[in-house]
């Protein structure tokens, strides 16, 4: 077995293949190679004898281009965590860091775990999750610039700058308003108001932050086509049927896709992983499983100790931690819900949970303000795990 491992840069890799893992990374760094990004960069790469690529998506831009003649070529491609990878090169004590010693370790990683695939990221789920970042970049881009718009029409457009103005799901127009401040769209209705209006009037540099407006929403409409798309495949069928009882949208299904399939990945020969986790006080049978997936979600709790300091601190994919706050907020918080699942969400965002301890009925609160919504999350999350098992795992 050869493992080419590939560090990527901006128009460049560097590359090492090892058949076997050597004592010193160092004693080896003198065979890495860089290759510029040109054509014949990518033959001298595709001329090099290896069985399998392993890289770490960090640079993804970057490493499409190489990604897909390495494809194209037939050979097989892995990728690596940016953490894990760090982790495993400070194991050996390599407390460098270069081009070069990246590329080794990356190498040496491969053919340490080539025959644990869990220990790389899974590829059937990065199509999903880099249009959700699409989405997410488009949105993080759009935002302030609304804020700046509204700002404007304070003081030139007043009676519309609270006005809601969100385009829904898979419309391929921009907001009306949108369209008619950035002179796209003439609106008898806006026109009437904008005369009517207290303001100073719109601005050139209001209309071109309109226009700007419009055009990421096109831009958003395009990525959502695309996610659609996606989960359109029969692969995802079963767990969308499940999600459809949260409530969750494309977004938050693309996101939670994008961490949790395949969702047997959690398991062990289709089974729940069980056993018993020792803390400070006690020793306690615990579902490895459930813990990997609110992990994996963001909801995970990730055990510390250092001398007499140590404690449990939230681990795991902030982003969709982010994902999920906001669908607790819209669907549980603000808006009313139907779905028998929602509805025991609700209640318990509302009133807690009842136990009897020594014979006594105790309500306990979820928390207040974020706590109390970052709980109801995690309560959600065991109950999503309880249905996928049964429903996901044949």
């Amino acid at each position: 077995m050869k493992i080419a491992g590939i560090d990527v840069s901006r128009g460049s890799i560097t590359v090492i293949v090892l058949s076997q893992i050597p004592d010193d990374f160092r004693k080896v760094s003198r065979h890495a190679i860089k290759l510029k990004a040109t054509k014949e960069g990518v033959e001298k790469l595709l001329s090099l004898e290896f069985d399998c690529a392993v890289l770490e998506p960090s640079g993804m831009h970057y490493s499409k281009i190489w990604v897909h003649h390495i494809a194209n070529a037939g050979k097989e491609l892995r990728w690596v965590n940016h953490q894990e990878i760090a982790n495993y090169r400070k194991s050996w004590r390599v407390s460098n860091k270069n081009d070069q010693l990246d590329a080794i370790a990356l190498a040496c990683y491969g053919l340490e775990r080539y025959h644990l695939p869990n220990h790389f990221i899974q590829p059937e789920r990065e199509a999903l999750r880099n249009l959700w970042l699409q989405l997410k970049h488009l949105n993080r881009a759009k935002n302030p610039i609304v804020n700046r718009l509204r700002q404007q029409l304070a003081a030139e457009f007043p009676e519309v700058c609270e006005k809601d103005a969100n385009r829904g799901w898979l419309v391929e127009n921009p907001a009306g308003l949108w369209r008619f401040i950035a002179g796209e769209k003439p609106s008898a209705k806006w026109q009437t108001e904008l005369d009517a209006s207290i303001g100073i009037g719109i601005t050139p540099f209001s209309r071109g932050l309109a226009r700007q407006i419009c055009e990421i929403e096109r831009q958003e409409y395009e990525v959502e086509q695309r996610v659609a798309a996606e989960l359109q495949q029969d692969k995802y069928a079963p767990y969308l049927k499940v999600f459809e009882d949260y409530a969750f949208g494309a977004r938050t299904s693309a996101a939670l896709l994008s961490e949790i399939y395949p969702f047997e990945r959690f398991l062990k020969d289709g089974k729940p992983i069980n056993d018993y986790c020792n803390t400070a006080n006690s020793r306690r049978r615990c579902n490895r499983s459930l813990g990997a997936f609110k992990l994996s979600c963001g909801l995970g709790m990730v055990q510390y100790q250092s001398g007499d300091s140590q404690g449990w601190k939230a681990g795991g994919n902030s982003d969709i931690r982010m994902a999920l706050w906001q669908w607790c907020k819209i669907t549980i918080v603000m808006k009313p819900v139907e779905s028998p699942k929602l509805v025991k969400l609700k209640d318990y965002y509302e009133h807690g949970s009842k136990q009897v301890i020594n014979g006594e009925e105790v309500v306990f609160q979820p928390g207040i303000r974020n706590q109390r919504v970052m709980r109801v999350v995690r309560r959600m999350l065991e109950m999503l795990y309880k249905d996928l098992l049964v429903t996901v795992v044949k």
